[in-house]
């Protein structure tokens, strides 16, 4: 962790600091600031209609989410597509179930626990009269989290499902480090691998127009890139991890940092227009330290919401419980809030409901992310 925190003028405040995503990835309404990906998106557009399952896989931190959630997201008008992301949470199949619940008015997950999947999507096909997308963000979490059982009820699912030929489609967005670990799923289902998409990380040029994009997005006040060449490749090569990648999340944090140390450096009143140059470039460092600040703001920020919620002895209670959530490879582990209570020292004291809000921000703010790009 690092303790160098950059103030923010006090009249500014996040909201202004758009467009910047920080580590959340793009949504639908960002279309006007997805930047780099147009002919992933077009090839994806085109594979999800030359079969009923995609497999859209690539490293960490290449945009893989962002891809599905705005760039092929806007290639639909609302009448042709009812997305439903799932993520695994505890077990893939309830949360499947309860993802298509939300979809149906006035239904449990317990209402057709029982019905088979494909008699499911069929439902909630004749509710929406809209081609059904199940789309499962981050199923790399049923190899690190799930056991057998789960794995084969959710494989024989999707293939019932595949074989009933109704209007749905498929896609597994997965980390292709996890790749291996499809082997049984495509005993399953033999045609897996038949329409998969790779991303591949973003070259320097194309990395080079997503920030000028992004720069050029940003309002009240505006930024402007000085000696564009010499400042951009400085970004870039302070983006850069130990085997010369690039995450692109990241970059969301890096430039927002830039954006508030020229604020500082100009005295934070009434600053008309914000400039990114080497010296600020300079100045800011390298990502690694610019994640363990955003971090530590982060957690701060909590610990102050805390307090005012009346919750004891609060100073680094957030980094507490986010360690509980990581494992010791450092990967990501669901837990309910009464583990999470009874994994934390004897002296801490804190409500089921401000645990909750905790476990919320950390969601919101994507801060189990941060957690394992800083480490």
């Amino acid at each position: 962790m690092h303790h160098l925190i950059t103030l923010i003028p006090k009249h500014y405040h996040y909201h202004q600091m758009l467009p910047f995503k920080f580590l959340d990835a793009y949504g639908k309404e960002d279309k006007d600031r997805f930047f780099g990906r147009e002919r992933e998106t077009a090839q994806l557009y085109n594979a999800v209609f030359a079969a009923n399952l995609t497999l859209l896989y690539g490293g960490s931190g290449t945009g893989k989410t962002s891809l599905v959630n705005c760039g092929l997201a806007n290639k639909f008008y609302p009448s042709d597509w009812l997305p439903i992301f799932i993520r695994r949470e505890k077990n893939l199949n309830f949360s499947l179930q309860a993802a298509i619940a939300r979809h149906l008015d006035g239904q449990q997950p317990s209402d057709f626990r029982e019905w088979p999947l494909a008699d499911q999507i069929q439902r909630l096909y004749l509710d929406h009269y809209r081609p059904v997308y199940l789309i499962f963000d981050q199923f790399e979490e049923l190899f690190i989290l799930g056991n057998r059982e789960e794995q084969q009820s959710f494989y024989q699912s999707i293939a019932h499902l595949l074989r009933a030929r109704l209007q749905a489609k498929v896609i597994l967005i997965i980390r292709e480090e996890w790749i291996a670990h499809l082997n049984e799923f495509e005993k399953v289902i033999p045609s897996l691998f038949d329409n998969r998409l790779r991303i591949e990380r973003m070259n320097d040029l194309n990395i080079a127009r997503v920030i000028r994009g992004m720069a050029g997005q940003a309002e009240d006040p505006e930024i402007r890139i000085e000696d564009p060449k010499t400042t951009i490749t400085r970004i870039i090569d302070n983006l850069r991890d130990k085997h010369q990648r690039v995450d692109l999340t990241n970059l969301q944090v890096y430039m927002d940092r830039l954006y508030r140390t020229d604020l500082e450096r100009q005295g934070g009143s009434e600053v008309r227009q914000v400039t990114f140059d080497p010296e600020l470039v300079e100045r800011v460092g390298r990502i690694d330290n610019v994640l363990g600040t955003f971090l530590e703001e982060q957690l701060m920020r909590l610990e102050n919401q805390l307090d005012q919620q009346g919750v004891p002895s609060v100073k680094g209670l957030p980094l507490e419980i986010l360690f509980t959530l990581v494992t010791e490879d450092g990967t990501k582990q669901p837990m309910g809030t009464a583990e999470i209570r009874e994994s934390l020292p004897r002296n801490r004291e804190i409500q089921p409901e401000q645990l909750q809000y905790c476990l919320n921000e950390f969601q919101r703010l994507r801060l189990l992310r941060a957690l394992e790009t800083s480490e």
